[in-house]
């Protein structure tokens, strides 16, 4: 079978090479080198330096590279698995920066147009899709109100939403809370790093990048809100 998968993974690599040579503006919108881990092997997809490339190897130089499974990449390319989905199960890693990753989905428009076109509206937001995923995660798991009791507020740069695990059921608002128990800034791109596991929500504060106002005791329930947005899959 890894025969097979090698060849479905040169298709779908193939195939946005031919997407690359039909749409030279793709270098231009996305401005960045990849570099895909998938199982044992290494692509790299060029779209920083015109007029955009794709090889097999390493990236001399990749500013976001995707650590992801044979299988669940196929998955991926053939629109049956979305991205954020895949990401948030912990079945796609991905380090670097994150608005590259965010882009993905330009990758694929050639190989699952509908797919690539349902994602994209979320796409260039992952700090909505953590949002969302949170949202989600406290309609499947209502204890977290009681385990947490308090209202947070997060300022991220430009944006502030409100995740309230006081009143129950719970619930997530873009925007301020009536009134918060925790208040955390940051900027939004430390916010993803502590999201992803890439610094711990100590480390932030202890380095200035967390600010926090409010109930402490609060503050140090937050990996329960933030852990509660990827399905702890282990456990099962």
């Amino acid at each position: 079978t890894n025969i097979e998968v090698m060849a479905s993974t040169r298709e779908v690599f193939d195939n946005i090479k031919k997407g690359i040579e039909a749409d030279s503006g793709l270098v231009g919108k996305v401005n960045g080198v990849y570099q895909f881990n998938i199982g044992e092997e290494k692509w790299t997809v060029d779209l920083k330096n015109a007029p955009g490339s794709v090889r097999e190897g390493a990236a001399e130089r990749a500013d976001c590279t995707i650590t992801i499974k044979s299988e669940d990449f196929l998955q991926m390319a053939a629109g049956k698995l979305n991205g954020q989905q895949a990401f948030m199960q912990g079945k796609l890693k991905i380090s670097g920066n994150m608005s590259y990753a965010m882009k993905l989905g330009v990758l694929f428009q050639a190989k699952a147009p509908q797919a690539a076109a349902a994602g994209a509206a979320g796409e260039d937001d992952p700090i909505k899709l953590i949002f969302d995923e949170i949202e989600k995660n406290i309609k499947a798991d209502p204890s977290l109100v009681g385990k947490v009791n308090g209202v947070y507020q997060f300022n991220l740069g430009s944006k502030t939403y409100a995740v309230d695990l006081k009143n129950a059921p719970g619930a997530v608002i873009a925007g301020k809370p009536e009134r918060a128990d925790c208040t955390l800034t940051m900027k939004e791109a430390d916010f993803i790093d502590v999201v992803m596991g890439k610094i711990d929500g100590q480390q932030a504060f202890m380095q200035g990048k967390m600010k926090m106002q409010g109930n402490m005791a609060l503050a140090m329930k937050l990996g329960q809100v933030l852990g509660s947005k990827r399905p702890q899959q282990a456990r099962l």
